[in-house]
């Protein structure tokens, strides 16, 4: 997020910042009046009143932190790695956990569904919604297209959902389209054009979007991201695609228009470039126009940016509207016709030219031959990010318009007035953020008319969904049963299960209500990790951004002051050294917080002040060909907390032993891959495991050295970035990894691991967090948080006995459907005679038992090789 004004004191900073400085997605207290609050049972941040302040968000530097971990070091993501890497799990694995299912091995949603806002009106909320789509022949029947969440249905015209893809590993959606001539049949265009989570193709449901399956072959470039799917009005077979990007030869290239004729099997590209729309003339269905933008890598044969036109069903092109923008990421080109008007043609058009923001609404009358301006009287902050166009389908003058708000024009487009007023003009014709007076979440992605009534609009935002019956006058939440945060990371309460925290993506930080699946966002904008202090846990610190940090008392309700800027960490300018969402942690043990940049930060007075015990020294690898690196994982030892590992973003780990003032490297043995995570083993400094992200590489590494040596500790997983591990509470040899696709689990080591996933979807994991307890929580990037209560799995021996001549009798719990038994450290399995889950007996004699007169170390191993207690016989 870029600043706008230069800020006098840092004390000034520090009242505004924490409230103001965000991004406009979030919950800003920007007001002039006293706005109404929506007030939380029994919490409530303290309310301040702060100057105007116009602020825009950081949309390049958020994708950038999703995507080049993925991508690096080759900026390349294979074709279909996704796809295959679900596919490669083993289905026994997934079933057999699926027969036992109890509440122990079954992941239960905690929420958000929904999320409270603090001081607006919006109503609650939920992630962002990037398509929505209303059935043609049955108004009752809504799809909405989450970013990571998949795709939801309503039955109830938007008064509830239910999750309808959740057997796909494909949950970024682009586009929803119903077939006009079959509405039944129903294409869903799949990856994130906002955030760069590519799709792997084409989604298709026959009954109205109940069911959905995969349909597109590798004539569709996979993975990529479908800005716009159009179905032909009298033919359901064809379909239209404009996909925005694609990833080939380790580039990151614009795609096209492809066409399908079999209902989406097959694909052929007939225009290349960075295609971002498509409409059908209503004057004729083999007229079609479609909008491509510049982008910074191209393929060959390109065409000039801009509207292009055919007349032949997308066979050939010609250009009818060429724009000339910079390259870069705000810059769009949309498109919209009307049956109530069939030769009309509208296009919104921006992007940055000769240093400045060009953007331009225009109608052509003639097929686009010739044009004419109409108003842009309204905001056009991020466009390329928030923007679309839309005709009336009944009343050819009402047009809308979606930027970080929905404005409709009802002459044409010849004025402009601003429907959901999150943001208004100020002095000097500046907008400024008025969440007072606005009636949703602001940044506009999705737009549909119900076809049964023309005042019944939804509407998609990075806040969920919301419906108006009143044509745009007034607006209410359809989030209730919605369930799509993206989270970043998540910190729970040491002792108490109903608090949790965690940083999300548009929605703030937010805290979980009375343990409950009701969240309330009490920090705006992005939020990113939040760390408890463990010798007070009733505060919690917090990460905007970069090296912005806040701190909280009482369990939140209060807060208190920005502890930081990025700024004091030595990073300044609009390139910092610091990772968008940067490593900042605890150490469980006592309040100490860490953060990393390019080096590493303590604090040891609860954020009053921050230094580098290192000095200048260099973590990572510096600059190069490759970029800037930055820290990306920080893991404290628990049992020494002078022991710290980090990892960074071009794959180089590092160790200290005396508290960060000498390193020494200890990557060799690791891929050059981004490291993601290094949890320490709570008992044993020199024990931890390290993941990575990225594809064509392992993803897990363990070391007993202290990093001296690392092992491949990645057996059973699939090649899928792992972002975030967790060391089980009752158990350090049973690690959970928290991958693109899911949950996995391992109970020896690393030895092997098997999928952990029942009861969540294949949703990307960002982190964990536990309690001794055993209770663990995990966040995910689309579909809020889950939790599952460990226990202490291992086999028990609970009492044992010998009857002196040929019995022996061992009791106790989960030996499981294939134990062993040592006497003595011998194995003697060969003489068990009956066994059950709680009960094992071994008939011999005491001499061929190993049995010996005075103390017999007895233990059970159960079939994974987990072993029991040692239990002490005396003869």
């Amino acid at each position: 997020m870029s600043k706008t004004k230069t800020l006098s004191s840092r004390a000034w900073r520090a009242a505004i910042l924490f409230i103001c400085l965000c991004a406009v997605t979030g919950p800003l207290l920007l007001f002039v009046s006293k706005p109404k609050v929506n007030r939380p049972p029994a919490l409530l941040p303290i309310q301040q009143e702060v100057p105007d302040l116009n602020t825009t968000e950081d949309p390049e530097g958020r994708s950038d932190w999703f995507f080049s971990q993925r991508a690096y070091p080759s900026g390349d993501l294979p074709a279909d790695a996704r796809e295959a890497a679900w596919q490669s799990i083993s289905r026994r694995g997934i079933q057999s956990q699926s027969i036992t299912t109890t509440a122990n091995n079954t992941w239960q949603s905690i929420g958000p569904s929904p999320t409270q806002p603090g001081y607006t009106n919006w109503g609650v909320t939920s992630g962002r919604v990037n398509a929505v789509a209303v059935s043609p022949v049955n108004s009752q029947i809504v799809l909405a297209g989450s970013s990571t969440g998949g795709i939801w249905q309503s039955t109830n015209g938007g008064a509830s959902f239910a999750p309808v893809t959740d057997s796909q590993v494909d949950l970024a959606v682009g586009s929803i389209a119903f077939a006009p001539s079959s509405p039944s049949v129903v294409y869903a265009g799949m990856g994130d054009t906002k955030l760069g989570y590519l799709g792997s193709g084409v989604l298709k449901s026959t009954n109205g979007g109940r069911t959905w399956a995969k349909v597109s072959n590798n004539t569709l470039p996979s993975p990529g991201a479908v800005a716009r799917i159009e179905v032909d009005p009298e033919n359901a077979d064809r379909v239209y695609v404009a996909q925005y990007l694609k990833v080939s030869e380790e580039k990151v290239l614009s795609s096209g228009f492809y066409l399908s004729t079999d209902g989406g099997v097959s694909w052929t590209r007939t225009l290349t470039g960075a295609a971002r729309d498509i409409a059908i003339s209503p004057a004729n269905r083999q007229t079609l126009f479609v909008g491509t933008i510049p982008r910074n890598e191209q393929i060959e044969n390109t065409a000039t940016p801009g509207l292009h036109r055919s007349t032949d069903g997308g066979n050939t092109w010609t250009n009818v509207l060429p724009v000339l923008y910079d390259t870069g990421f705000r810059r769009d080109v949309k498109v919209a016709v009307t049956p109530a008007r069939p030769q009309a043609i509208y296009v919104f058009t921006g992007g940055i030219w000769n240093n400045g923001l060009s953007v331009r609404v225009a109608v052509s009358t003639d097929n686009g031959e010739n044009w004419t301006d109409r108003s842009t009287a309204f905001d056009t902050a991020q466009i390329g990010y928030n923007t679309y166009i839309y005709a009336d389908p009944r009343n050819a003058d009402t047009l809308y318009l979606g930027s970080r708000d929905v404005y409709r024009s009802t002459n044409g487009g010849d004025s402009w007035t601003n429907l959901t007023r999150s943001f208004s003009i100020g002095p000097g014709n500046v907008y400024l953020y008025t969440p007072a007076i606005a009636t949703t979440h602001p940044d506009q992605h999705a737009f549909a008319l119900s076809p049964a009534s023309q005042n019944d609009i939804y509407i998609g935002n990075d806040g969920g969904l919301s419906k108006s019956t009143d044509r745009g006058a007034t607006f209410h939440s359809l989030n209730a049963s919605l369930s799509l945060t993206q989270f970043v990371g998540i910190a729970l309460h040491p002792t108490d299960p109903r608090i949790t925290y965690g940083g999300t993506q548009d929605n703030g930080t937010q805290m979980r209500l009375a343990g409950s699946n009701l969240w309330f966002e009490f920090a705006p904008g992005d939020g990113g990790r939040c760390v408890i202090n463990p010798e007070n846990p009733s505060q919690v610190f917090t990460n905007y951004y970069r090296g912005n940090l806040f701190r909280f008392n009482d369990n939140g309700r209060s807060y208190d002051r920005q502890i930081s800027f990025t700024d004091y960490f030595g990073e300044f300018g609009d390139n910092p050294r610091i990772g968008f969402y940067p490593p900042f942690v605890g150490n469980g043990v006592d309040s100490t917080l860490y953060i990393g940049t390019y080096r590493l930060f303590l604090s040891t007075n609860l954020g009053g002040s921050w230094f580098a015990p290192a000095g200048d020294t260099d973590l990572t690898k510096g600059i190069s060909e490759k970029g800037a690196d930055v820290l990306s994982a920080i893991g404290v030892s628990r049992s020494n907390t002078d022991v710290i590992y980090t990892g960074s973003a071009q794959g180089r780990a590092m160790l200290t032993t005396d508290g960060g003032a000498t390193w020494s490297d200890i990557t060799r043995g690791l891929p050059d891959r981004f490291i993601t995570s290094i949890a320490v083993d709570p008992n044993d400094p020199a024990r931890a495991f390290l993941s990575v992200s990225g594809f064509k590489s392992s993803h897990v590494f363990k070391t007993t050295d202290a990093g001296a040596n690392w092992a491949d500790a990645s057996a059973g997983l699939p090649d899928i970035p792992v972002n975030a591990l967790l060391i089980d509470p009752f158990d350090a040899d049973k690690i959970y990894a928290g991958s693109d696709i899911g949950v996995f689990r391992t109970r020896n080591g690393g030895a092997s691991w098997q999928s952990f996933n029942s009861g969540m979807p294949p949703v990307v994991i960002t982190g964990f967090a536990a309690q001794a307890s055993g209770l663990i929580q995990v966040a995910t990037y689309g579909r809020g948080a889950f939790e599952i209560r460990s226990e202490d799995d291992r086999p028990s021996i609970s009492s044992a006995s010998f009857d002196g001549k040929k019995k022996l009798s061992i009791t106790g719990n989960r030996f499981g459907s294939a134990p062993k038994v040592l006497i003595n450290d011998v194995d003697q399995s060969s003489r068990i005679s009956a066994f059950s889950d709680t009960s094992i007996k071994l008939k011999s004699k005491a001499s061929k038992l190993g049995l010996k007169t005075g103390d017999n170390i007895i233990q059970v191993i159960e079939s994974e090789g987990n072993r029991s207690n040692v239990f002490i016989l005396r003869l």
